[in-house]
């Protein structure tokens, strides 16, 4: 625990003690709606979705559950689950981990560095949105997402898992594979202070100190959030540790009776050890056969400054901010207005070895003495120095989102758009650590007389246009037509790209380094269609015919020479799916079938030596969900969810990788006001892994929680992976990773 994070907790417990004026009058708030008002991607307010999503028992506190307005498959998690049963140290993989047809998973645990991602329905990270409180975020270069980078667990009061397309208003780019829209804490009208800390296995700490200012009669009914989440962990493997810190302030002002500004910011850092260079896997790094025989699963970095696997030469920082202004105003006769202007940044420095598949300890004898294992020729030679590189990606974003709806009596016209902006700068440039100079041997994927593997600044601009309209022709049936435009330019100046010449005749061959220039636009027309009939009041049917979109990368623009095809075909999707939801007494259910038709799928590749993109034509994506709860009575109330998905590329007939066939989980919740408790079992079926021929098994993680709150002090203990089981999770020919192992959490809140 650092000094600065003890001052600031120790501040806190002061303030609170302090402050009894203030808190004489205020017993223990009494529970509130634990959603923000912030609006979906589509423009629905949240709190309407859980409105009519928790009708009983069963779906209030079910984990997932569906709202019976809905027109595409939908896991609602609130905060409440969030709160009980997902790691105080997660982020959004571990919240959304317990919904169908997600796998979520994680290599090293503790919750720092960016060691964790999720897939939904066989599509990977990139190829569906992820949005925090409506808008939309992402990496400049492709539609990847760092879990840790921007949003820690505490920064989330509500997720939804939306399992496609959207509206024709659920802006983004990756609208291809669906959405994870992620929802910030609620700005309470009662005054409040707490203080969390836990301590965990992995020598895990974070404290979580939250101050909410109530509504201030004196400043017209103005409320503000402010936290602060500090968080470090050694992590599970070895030399892996990091840091995390994130400052989060969210002010709601009301302006007379009709308007709401809302102003949020979130900054967030963090530090963390982790080799870059094994991208094969999917978490970009992992362990090869002879290294797990010599030392074992965990075996990461050293501390050892003669070693390309000295955590001196391997670490990562990254430093981001999200920020918006909300403004809703409500013009009376049924027109709604809202204006979301944003800006988000994020960059990464990364230092890194060339090296992480070989073993400890340089020769001591021999003509190799005191160097490197590294070996650029696969054996027969080594270096005589530490090779390695210097990573930046660095961009910031900024774009307004305006939304007008207007209630025509059969029915709700809804129509706006989106203007974006991006600068970004990617590179890697090649250093000789031993001697603190750029290596410009040419050996590690550069040219020969240069450091530059890559050099690519890029901008990009877009727009979106969208109108629905929301026909009510019955009282409990409303079908949505809705169309989309989108237009997209990316632009690449002066990138500075290696290509790879293979030897032919007297031409030996080796790397030459290009200048690239270029720009490609993708436009696209989307139309959307959706229904929603309601047998009952609570029972209903929904179904849903629309089409996706998915932006190409900057590779694609930047790395033409490097033999990427089809750098302007954008990759999109057409899907239908129909589905049911019902609850009523102590019972709620849903299920859902998809067919999914995807084109243009592209497939990061090496081609020649270079990175690049390969279209594999067209994929297929289908399958069956279900999730449901029920109430047994005395606090008790038992879920179970799951899916089976095949996600195929048609045209070599195989499985995409990383791709679950089929995701179950099912557990039991105890709910009795002060004291909570949950178990859970969440099971992965059998998938493909990265190097395209080795199948991974299935396998079930065990997660519970226990907590009792006293009203001031509530204290909580949380076990995850009970098991301790330590399955592969993915294979790239030469690396495997290996699922995180038991996970145990204490943690003691204070309130005021």
């Amino acid at each position: 625990m650092t000094r600065f994070t003890a001052l600031s907790c120790c501040s806190v417990l002061a303030v609170i003690m302090a402050t009894p004026a203030l808190a004489a009058d205020a017993a223990p708030a009494a529970a509130k709606t634990d959603v923000s008002t912030s609006t979906g991607t589509e423009g629905t307010d949240v709190r309407q979705i859980v409105v009519t999503a928790e009708r009983n028992r069963a779906a209030t506190d079910a984990p997932t559950k569906a709202s019976i307005l809905e027109t595409q498959p939908e896991s609602l998690i609130t905060h409440k689950f969030i709160e009980q049963s997902t790691p105080e140290s997660g982020d959004y993989t571990t919240i959304v981990s317990i919904a169908p047809s997600v796998n979520s998973f994680g290599a090293n645990g503790g919750g720092v560095g960016d060691v964790g991602s999720a897939t939904m329905r066989g599509f990977q990270d990139g190829q569906f949105n992820i949005t925090y409180d409506g808008i939309a975020f992402g990496d400049a270069n492709d539609t990847t997402h760092h879990p840790a980078a921007f949003f820690p667990s505490s920064t989330i009061g509500t997720a939804v898992v939306d399992r496609g397309p959207g509206a024709a208003g659920d802006m983004g780019q990756a609208n291809f594979g669906g959405a994870l829209h992620l929802f910030s804490p609620v700005v309470s009208d009662s005054f409040g202070v707490s203080q969390k800390v836990t301590f965990g296995t992995f020598n895990t700490e974070s404290f979580v100190t939250t101050l909410q200012t109530g509504a201030i009669k004196e400043l017209g009914g103005a409320k503000l959030l402010v936290s602060g989440d500090f968080r470090s962990s050694d992590g599970q493997l070895n030399n892996m540790g990091g840091i995390g810190r994130n400052f989060l302030a969210k002010l709601v002002v009301p302006i007379g009776n009709d308007i709401t500004l809302t102003a949020f910011s979130s900054i967030n850092h963090i530090r963390y050890n982790q080799t870059d260079n094994t991208s094969g896997t999917i978490l970009g790094f992992g362990i090869t056969p002879q290294q797990q025989a010599a030392y074992g699963i965990n075996f990461a970095l050293n501390t050892d400054p003669t070693d390309e696997h000295f955590v001196g030469y391997n670490y990562v920082t990254k430093n981001t901010s999200f920020n918006y202004l909300n403004l809703k105003w409500d013009a009376g006769h049924g027109i709604t207005v809202e204006d979301h202007l944003y800006y988000y940044y994020y960059d990464n420095q990364t230092v890194s070895a060339q090296s992480a598949a070989d073993l400890l300890n340089p020769p001591t004898s021999g003509p190799n003495v005191g160097t490197s294992y590294y070996s650029p020729d696969g054996g027969t030679t080594f270096t005589s120095d530490i090779a390695g590189y210097l990573k930046q990606n660095k961009y910031d974003t900024y774009g307004n989102i305006l939304r007008v709806n207007a209630d025509l009596g059969i029915g709700t016209l809804r129509a706006g758009g989106l203007y974006e902006h991006s600068n970004a700068t990617r590179y890697i440039y090649n250093y000789d650590f031993t001697n603190n100079t750029p290596d410009t041997s040419g050996t590690y994927g550069t040219a020969p007389g240069s450091n530059v593997e890559y050099y690519e600044p890029s901008s990009w601009n877009q727009y979106q246009l969208f109108a629905d309209f929301e026909w009510r022709p019955l009282h409990n049936l409303t079908i949505t037509p809705g169309i989309k435009q989108l237009h997209f330019t990316r632009n690449v100046d002066n990138a500075q790209e290696y290509i790879a010449v293979p030897a032919s005749g007297n031409n030996p061959g080796g790397n030459t380094l290009v200048t690239q220039n270029g720009s490609r636009t993708y436009s696209k027309t989307m139309w959307f269609i959706t229904a929603n009939y309601r047998v009952q009041p609570n029972w209903s049917f929904y179904a849903q015919a629309a089409t996706g979109f998915l932006v190409p990368p900057v590779k694609t623009v930047a790395a033409v020479a490097n033999g990427t095809v089809s750098p302007t075909a954008p990759q999109t999707t057409t899907t239908y799916q129909i589905g049911s939801v019902y609850t009523a007494g102590n019972l709620t259910l849903d299920g859902d079938f998809y067919h999914i038709d995807a084109n243009n799928v592209l497939v990061a590749s090496k081609h020649s030596g270079c990175f690049c993109y390969l279209n594999t034509g067209q994929g297929r994506y289908y399958g069956w969900e279900a999730q449901g709860a029920y109430h047994l009575g005395y606090g008790f109330t038992a879920f179970a969810n799951g899916s089976i998905n095949i996600a195929r590329d048609i045209g070599n007939g195989v499985d995409y990788t990383n791709s679950p066939k089929r995701t179950a989980a099912f557990g039991l919740i105890y709910d009795d006001h002060h004291f909570q408790a949950s178990v859970s079992d969440k099971i992965i079926g059998p998938q493909l892994a990265s190097d395209g021929a080795t199948f991974l098994n299935s396998y079930a993680t065990v997660d519970a929680s226990v907590s009792y709150d006293l009203g001031r002090v509530k204290f909580k203990l949380a076990g995850f992976n009970l098991s301790n089981k330590r399955p592969p999770i993915d294979f790239d020919g030469t690396f495997s990773v290996y699922q995180v192992g038991r996970q145990i959490q204490g943690t003691i809140q204070v309130k005021y």
